[in-house]
């Protein structure tokens, strides 16, 4: 694995420095991470650069699929496809409006519109819907990919999954990591304010994914690689201190923008799951986005609804580390209430009821089970001074994050005109959605969740009053 990008990379080099000849990173946890991408050019050249890769590595006049939308060929297609000369050059052009829809229907046609004819190579021109559609073809197709970044927006690029909407809900599915990651300054640096401020909204989810992934093997006992898990959130801390530089640097934030989002693709490659870089947060702007909740004119970004759920739920992650001190389980209350609980679906809110089929796929095999609910209430007991010190900094953190976001204009869930209805209704019912131990899962198992949805929804009034 190569960059072309030089040595102020400084996280990109330490994981490069970390990868044996073969992809494999070297860890502590024991665990082997692989990760599979050949090279990432990260310059003011790196389009033509890549088009001399090309060449390099396909021979003079190879055959290749490009996949772009109508405002990403103007951004970078187009001199994509001049670069490669003698290329034979076969070319999808999405519609800018409406915003595709990265579903998984379409994931398929492209599929057999590639299988019809196999090229030598896929190449994704766009952001994070272009990448994943491209990633999911090259993996059903057999051909490889390449991606062109024309925004720093999401951390898309180098995973090796795609989110694509499957039955009316965004999922992580399997896809194709790309070849080659192409992310060109020059392009990058042209990028719309509100791709920029959505990428950074993204990246404010790596403070909660960190904590609540510790809080998970504290209780849970679910694998944590520390090496991982830190260095996403450390791309993300020096992506959003570089944020700082928005209005005077533009390109210099995107440079760090840009690498903190590939570090997290490339943190969930190694751990084989969006684990390392999404929680709760994204769970519910993946529900605001089936639901096509934002009624605003701007665009109802990914980044945008992550970063607007992670300033939503925080008061309820405060109020619940600032109550740890002083609960104690009661522990045969718990398991007695565990065990009158009545199935999901007897209980579930009608506005949940178009993704029955999402939770019951996230609810298989999870039914309240009083042996597992009596150790994670041991395990609290025991960690409770160790996760109340993780939590607090990483919160403070996140409290300061939102306020200098906010600050470069980052819109608000007022701005999204999110219909008060749906702001909460998946924060209630995040738990239902995926099966993934988060805050919540805490929350709930102590018998304080309706507290914490409490002090969200109070939060939102507050707001609301002085808004």
């Amino acid at each position: 694995m190569t960059s072309s990008r030089p040595g102020d990379a400084r996280l990109l080099q330490e994981l490069w420095g970390r990868l044996d000849p073969g992809g494999i990173l070297s860890c502590a946890c024991g665990r082997e991470h692989r990760i599979a991408a050949g090279d990432v050019l990260v310059a003011g050249d790196a389009i033509e650069s890549a088009a001399e890769l090309l060449r390099r590595r396909h021979g003079p006049s190879p055959t290749v699929w490009v996949l772009s939308d109508e405002n990403t060929e103007a951004a970078a297609g187009a001199r994509w496809k001049a670069a490669c000369g003698r290329t034979n050059v076969r070319s999808r052009v999405l519609p800018a409006v409406p915003r595709p829809i990265p579903s998984l229907e379409l994931a398929e046609a492209l599929a057999a519109e590639v299988m019809g004819s196999p090229p030598d190579l896929l190449v994704a021109v766009g952001g994070g819907v272009v990448s994943d559609l491209v990633k999911r073809v090259s993996l059903r197709a057999g051909v490889p990919n390449w991606c062109i970044a024309t925004a720093p927006s999401v951390d898309a690029f180098s995973s090796d999954t795609a989110a694509l909407r499957v039955a009316g809900y965004h999922q992580s599915v399997a896809a194709r990591a790309s070849e080659v990651i192409v992310c060109d300054l020059e392009v990058l640096g042209r990028a719309p304010r509100v791709l920029v401020l959505a990428g950074l909204g993204d990246l404010l989810a790596k403070l909660l994914a960190n904590l609540d992934w510790k809080l998970a093997w504290l209780l849970t006992g679910e694998p944590l690689c520390v090496t991982v898990a830190d260095l996403a959130l450390e791309a993300a801390r020096e992506a959003i201190a570089a944020a700082r530089a928005l209005d005077t640097d533009p390109g210099a934030a995107a440079g760090a923008l840009i690498e903190a989002g590939l570090v997290s693709g490339f943190a969930m490659q190694a751990m084989g799951s969006s684990r390392p870089a999404a929680s709760a947060e994204h769970t519910i702007a993946h529900f605001w986005e089936a639901a096509s909740a934002a009624r605003s004119e701007g665009p109802d970004l990914h980044g945008i609804l992550v970063g607007a759920a992670c300033a939503l739920i925080l008061p309820g992650y405060l109020e619940l580390y600032r109550r740890l001190t002083e609960v104690e389980p009661e522990v045969e209350e718990r398991l007695a209430a565990c065990a009158a609980e009545r199935p999901w679906e007897e209980t579930l809110e009608e506005g949940m009821r178009p993704l029955r089929g999402t939770i019951a796929q996230a609810m298989r095999g999870r039914r309240c089970d009083a042996a597992v609910l009596a150790r994670h209430l041991a395990a609290f007991v025991r960690e409770r001074e160790r996760i109340v010190a993780l939590a607090a900094p990483l919160l403070v953190e996140l409290s300061a994050a939102i306020r200098l976001l906010e600050g470069l204009g980052f819109p608000s869930l007022g701005a999204l005109r999110i219909p008060e209805a749906q702001r909460l209704l998946p924060v209630r019912n995040v738990r239902l959605l995926r099966h993934r131990y988060t805050s919540f899962d805490l929350a709930y198992e102590l018998g304080m969740e309706r507290e914490i949805v409490a002090a969200i929804a109070l939060a939102q009034r507050d707001n609301a009053d002085r808004g």
